[in-house]
């Protein structure tokens, strides 16, 4: 049997796509049943959105500045960890 190491080097060669199936699944492997709390709460979330999007409550960003703002923000946060050393 191979070695957690092992294991790990392996996953590692992999291409990001493939590393993030496999990350998926043994997360999902390790949830122990369905939450249906979550579940309801994801639900009614979606609701209030999609009520605020209809009533034209929501404050809507273009899918461009909202990509530039992810980009700014994960700099951001590189630059920090960078700091921390």
């Amino acid at each position: 049997m191979m070695s957690e190491a092992e294991l790990l080097a392996q996953i590692m060669q992999r291409p990001a796509p493939e590393r993030a199936r496999i990350a998926s699944a043994v997360i999902r492997s390790l949830d122990d049943g369905e939450d249906a709390d979550a579940d309801d709460a994801w639900d009614a979330e979606l609701v209030r959105r999609m009520k605020e999007i209809d009533d034209g409550t929501a404050q809507s960003i273009p899918l461009e500045e909202f990509e530039a703002h992810m980009r700014e923000t994960r700099a951001a946060l590189a630059a920090a960890r960078t700091k921390r050393g």
